[in-house]
């Protein structure tokens, strides 16, 4: 008996750490799963034209359509940032800009590197900027996020996805140009502040930011 008892014990230990390492490795997979049907309800509208085509499209909507436009425009943008979390779960994804110096920096050494792009005419200066972002992605490139903090990012998300489809709604069935326009603007300012004080979003934006602009870089990447 208690040699079975051993035997369970070690088998425990040995499966739990499996048991979550696959946990982690669906983290990206749920992700999208809670997402994407919240995502299909602001693709309804937009498939319409967006709460700037309803604005349009009314008499008494139409001055304030810019309105409409901008929170289509959040919305949008609120679902590619959530969309990049979802993918972000295990790692910092690997994006053009790091796929090209990585290995530059690792085949010619910092000092070669440096030497490399400026003797195609880049300023130290930005060459610089590019050996600082490779150190930071290579420590940071297999960081974690919280699983459990992207839950309730996607939770909070919902709602306004749910006041998205209200708002359309509203334009479409009522008269009171106000409150909507009122509701829009809301939605534009809470999404606004939800970018800047949502942890997970944070992280990720943050980490978005310390990617240095480069497209004269990329686009000689693409010639070659």
């Amino acid at each position: 008996m208690k040699r079975l008892i051993i035997f369970w014990v070690v088998l425990t230990l040995l499966i739990l750490p499996a048991l979550a390492s696959y946990a982690n490795a669906n983290n990206k997979e749920n992700c999208h799963t809670m997402f994407s049907p919240i995502e299909n309800m602001a693709h309804s509208i937009k498939s319409r034209g967006g709460t700037w085509s309803l604005f349009e499209r009314r008499d008494i909507y139409r001055k304030h359509a810019i309105v409409g436009l901008h929170v289509d425009s959040k919305i949008t943008s609120l679902i590619y940032t959530i969309n990049h979390v979802c993918e972000a779960q295990d790692n910092i994804p690997m994006n053009d800009l790091a796929r090209q110096l990585i290995p530059k920096m690792k085949e010619l050494g910092l000092e070669g590197f440096k030497k490399y792009y400026v003797s195609l005419s880049y300023p130290i200066e930005e060459v610089m900027t590019w050996a600082k972002y490779v150190d930071y992605f290579e420590a940071h490139h297999m960081r974690k996020l919280d699983f459990n903090l992207t839950k309730k990012t996607i939770q909070t998300a919902k709602v306004f996805f749910d006041r998205y489809v209200a708002l359309d709604r509203k334009i479409s069935s009522t008269n009171d140009v106000a409150e909507v326009v009122k509701e829009g603007n809301a939605i534009i300012e809470e999404i606004k502040r939800f970018h800047t004080t949502d942890p997970t979003l944070v992280q990720v934006n943050s980490e978005n930011a310390e990617k240095p602009h480069a497209s004269t870089l990329l686009v000689i990447a693409d010639e070659m």
